[in-house]
C-alpha cells in the first residue's frame, strides 16, 4: 500500500497523528457546546412562554372571581 491509500500509516508518526486526534477532539467538544448552549436558549425561551401563559390564566382567573364577588 502506498501512503495515503486507506489502511497505511500516515506519514509523521504518532505525534503528528496525536496533534490530529486532539483537534479533532477539541472541534467535536466545541460542536456539542455549541448544540447544547442551542438546547438551554430554546428551552429558556419556553420557560419564558410558559411563565406568560401563567400570568395571564392567573389574570384570568382573578378577573373571573373579582367578576364573582359583585
Amino acid at each position: 500500500m502506498a501512503e495515503g491509500d486507506t489502511g497505511a500509516p500516515k506519514a509523521g508518526g504518532a505525534a503528528q497523528s496525536d496533534a490530529f486526534s486532539k483537534r479533532e477532539a477539541a472541534n467535536e467538544d466545541y460542536y456539542v457546546r455549541q448544540k447544547e448552549m442551542e438546547k438551554l436558549q430554546n428551552l429558556k425561551q419556553k420557560i419564558e412562554e410558559h411563565k406568560k401563559h401563567l400570568e395571564e390564566l392567573d389574570k384570568h382567573v382573578t378577573d373571573t372571581m373579582a367578576q364573582g364577588k359583585k
